[in-house]
């Protein structure tokens, strides 16, 4: 009894569920039926006349259909019985009406084709074999039942006919049909997986990015507190020696948070499927950066890492992204350590040789059934706690270098996975080191270097690499000569190279009696670069603390050094201290963001700044804050927040008329895809910043903005306005304006964003120039309006800067009627247009010429 209760149980549950898989296969029974029936019976009726045709079960088959048709307005009391009329009906309409048609006429060629049809059919609307197996034994039943008591003379079997005929094709049909639907279900339901993963995946990897922003700006507040304790003549409650401790554990934990917001970007990156831009491709030597992956990796403790071991057995040159090649080996060095965590004699050995790194562990090996599919997305190892994405973004990231990645393994034994790079040849690498001299010399040359190092080989090859700079290089040998020349020289050095760890006096403890020198002039204005062999971050962390203002690892190429020197010295970075500064003084700064920490975030930065810090948590708050406050001076939002977002916000406060239609917005966002920047850009915010904020881009963003703003009130174009009454408008002095605004462009060229988007931004400038003027000649003034406001954000963003100013002038007077099909404005947008693309471009090609950027196209 109990198992005909539970079977009964079991196909109750599979007919239930037969009816939940679509509500769309209902839906498709029931027009299919409700149409079907009564436009047979007209065929087979009048057209193509057929035996025993009958209209009143036609007519019970179209209402049975039609009920299904307005499911919706069935009786609660009677919808929970939908299934079992579903099943039913569909059993009525199927295999019973097919059936005793088949029957009636015979099993003749045309109702034999109809019966298989049939079959397919109910394939696709039950993928259970029980449901499926049930409905054709009722509905079949039933059919021979039926054609017994009215046409019993038709029931008869032709055994020759059916073995050799229905039998075979029958059977064949109902095999492949439950093969097809079977595959089908499962391919479906797979693609289901991957796309709820890629979701959960995403949204997972999104949504914790905010914590780890927090906690990063945790560790800076701690960072500044452990500053200010350090040099706090007062306090004795800490020793040096246990600050530096907890500096040293400040580091690793900043690495840390460093490493899961680069996990994070990759696992975005990967469920976007977010292509691998060539531009950010240099040459490394695999050696270095294999090294440099070893030491940053994050291992639980020196049993783990003593397990690890590198052989350079021949190191060779590739062109990579650094931070991908560094994502690659983490993923297969956490992978391998996995496997080997349960033997305890289990080893890992990376190995770089003739173009190639090979990543070999001695662990469990995987299984031959799983190898072919190792590089798909959402496929995992053995390896539980993994989301499947590692392996598919490490193949993507290799075809993004031109190589490949093969895996061997044997179960018990090993798992090998090679790295195989193209052969870079000898000539590209000396034009690349070649360019990268040249590009640094007018940067470099004539600079006055101080090299504080106690290898005197080590001194050498610096000497050899700045001489082909034409730097002029002192030398010393110790932190306590480095001193006594630094004081006693009768010219200021305008860098200093600091080897960290020295006899006699160490380089922290050099660059902090520097820093601390008052009575030197160039103490604190002196750029000093700390040249280590130590681990990054916690060496960037303590030189930071000791006065420094960046660090060099000792295992970066000659051309690496002469580069990173060109940068710092390029850029003007300095030192500054960690106490609070009030250049925003007097500045009103509107913060809006819907999360809550990282509006405190934010405004903890500014007010340390000076300003003052309002806040709102959606789009309709900023536009009511702009209403009550007529004080505000800038304004940083996010780009998504709930009911309007920094878009929609952005595109109502440029269309206002008076004078916050300018005011500087910052855009924040956690998108950092060119599309997302692009689309900022164009609504009108004056500069895109991908979250986590950090305190000087920040500072810099606002500062250039306040700059740009300073220069707009006291430019001699306002002045020269004509009177807002005038009918024609004639701004002569807008001639008296740069074309570019060449400030902003070096910022561009600085945060290597210049070639991103010049391209898309002149042609897009072109463009706009274009349909505004159709949109004058066609007389519509909305559309003109729309690509005049465009035209605002795109040419300020460009560094068009006196395409800006002039249609930042005329926009309120179009908007208002008053200029819109007067005067030479249009003509004047159209000239300033093709003079700032002119000199756009020459001002990249200018740019290419010390750096490698592609040319631009000349597009007219």
């Amino acid at each position: 009894m109990k198992a005909i209760s539970g079977s009964i149980r079991y196909l109750k549950r599979r007919i239930c569920d037969s009816a939940s898989v679509s509500d769309y296969n209902i839906l498709a029974v029931g027009v299919i039926g409700t149409i079907g029936h009564p436009a047979y019976w007209l065929w087979w009726t009048y057209v193509d006349p057929q035996p025993f045709e009958s209209l009143p079960m036609r007519i019970f088959g179209m209402v049975a259909c039609a009920l299904l048709l307005l499911r919706r307005l069935w009786p609660v009391s009677v919808a929970r019985f939908l299934s079992w009329y579903y099943f039913v009906t569909v059993a009525y309409t199927l295999p019973f009406f097919f059936t005793y048609y088949l029957i009636a006429n015979h099993y003749s060629t045309l109702w034999s084709m109809a019966e298989l049809g049939m079959i397919f059919f109910l394939i696709v609307l039950f993928p259970s074999f029980a449901a499926l197996s049930l409905n054709l034994v009722v509905g079949i039943g039933l059919a021979v039942l039926c054609a017994r008591v009215l046409i019993p003379q038709s029931v008869y079997l032709d055994t020759h006919l059916f073995i050799y005929t229905y039998f075979p094709i029958f059977t064949f049909g109902i095999g492949a049909g439950l093969t097809f639907s079977y595959s089908n279900m499962k391919g479906i339901a797979a693609q289901a997986k991957a796309g709820a993963l890629q979701a959960l995946a995403g949204t997972i990897a999104h949504e914790m990015r905010n914590p780890l922003s927090q906690l990063r700006h945790v560790l800076d507040r701690v960072e500044d507190a452990l500053s200010a304790t350090a040099e706090s003549t007062t306090s004795s409650a800490l020793s040096p020696e246990s600050v530096a401790s907890l500096y040293r554990h400040l580091a690793h934990g900043q690495l840390t948070i460093e490493r899961g917001m680069r996990i994070i970007a990759m696992t975005l990156d990967e469920v976007s499927a977010k292509p691998i831009s060539s531009d950010s491709l240099v040459y490394l030597r695999a050696g270095i950066i294999t090294r440099k992956a070893l030491d940053e990796y994050g291992f639980d403790d020196e049993t783990e890492r003593s397990k690890v071991k590198l052989l350079v057995s021949e190191d060779f040159t590739f062109k990579i992204d650094e931070t991908v090649y560094l994502f690659t080996l983490f993923n297969l060095i956490k992978n391998a350590l996995h496997h080997i965590a349960t033997r305890p004699a289990a080893t890992l050995t990376v190995t770089v040789d003739k173009h190639a790194v090979v990543v070999l562990d001695t662990g469990s090996g995987i299984s031959r059934d799983i190898l072919p599919h190792l590089f798909e997305p959402f496929r995992t190892a053995g390896n539980s706690a993994g989301t499947g994405l590692g392996l598919a973004y490490c193949q993507r990231a290799m075809r993004a270098f031109g190589g490949t990645i093969n895996c061997r393994s044997e179960v018990g034994s090993f798992t090998e996975f090679t790295l195989q790079f193209p052969v870079v040849s000898d000539r590209e690498v000396a034009e690349h080191e070649r360019g990268i001299f040249e590009r640094a010399k007018p940067i470099l040359e004539g600079k006055r270097v101080l090299v504080v190092d106690d290898d005197p080989t080590q001194r050498a090859r610096v000497r050899r690499a700045l001489s082909k700079v034409n730097a002029q290089m002192t030398e010393a040998e110790n932190g306590q000569l480095a001193l006594a020349i630094f004081r006693e020289g009768a010219w200021p050095f305008d860098l200093i190279l600091m080897d960290i760890n020295m006899p006699v006096l160490d380089g922290y403890t050099t660059t902090e009696k520097i820093r601390a020198d008052n009575e030197h002039p160039n103490g604190a204005g002196v750029l000093i670069v700390g040249y280590t062999a130590e681990p990054g971050n916690v060496a960037r962390v303590l030189a930071r603390r000791a006065g420094m203002d960046d660090i060099i690892r000792k295992s970066s190429s000659m051309t690496e050094l002469i580069g990173a020197l060109q940068s710092l010295m390029e850029n003007g970075n300095r030192h500054r201290p960690t106490q609070a500064f009030d250049e925003f003084s007097g500045k009103t700064i509107l913060v809006a963001d819907d999360d809550t920490y990282s509006r405190l975030v934010a405004k903890g930065y500014l007010e340390r700044c000076g300003a003052n810090v309002l806040e709102a948590e959606h789009g309709r708050a900023v536009l009511s804050r702009l209403e009550e406050n007529s004080g505000i001076d800038a304004v940083v939002i996010d780009m998504h927040m709930p009911g309007m977002g920094g878009l929609e916000a952005t595109k109502s406060i440029r269309a206002r008329t008076d004078a916050y239609a300018n005011l500087p917005i910052i855009a924040l966002t956690s998108q950092s895809d060119i599309k997302a920047a692009q689309a900022c850009l164009i609504a009108g915010m004056n500069e895109v910043m991908v979250k986590p904020v950090q305190v000087g881009a920040l500072y810099a963003s606002l500062s250039r903005q306040f700059a740009r703003q300073r220069a707009l009130r006291a430019s001699p174009v306002a002045d020269a306005l004509p009177e807002a009454n005038a009918r024609v408008y004639s701004p002569a002095a807008i001639e008296e304006i740069p074309l570019l605004d060449e400030k902003h462009l070096e910022e561009l060229v600085t945060l290597d964003l210049l070639n991103k988007t010049l391209r898309n931004g002149i042609e897009q400038m072109r463009s706009t120039v274009t349909r505004l003027a159709a949109s004058v000649a066609a007389g519509d003034a909305g559309d003109a309006h729309d690509a005049l406001h465009l035209l605002l954000g795109v040419s300020g963003n460009i560094g068009a800067t006196a395409l800006h100013q002039f249609a930042q002038q005329i926009y309120p007077r179009v908007v208002a009627g008053e200029v819109f099909a007067e005067g030479d404005w249009l003509a004047r947008i159209c000239s300033l247009s093709d003079r700032s693309a002119e000199a756009l471009e020459t001002y990249f090609d200018a740019v290419k010429a010390r750096r490698s950027y592609p040319r631009l196209p000349r597009s007219r």
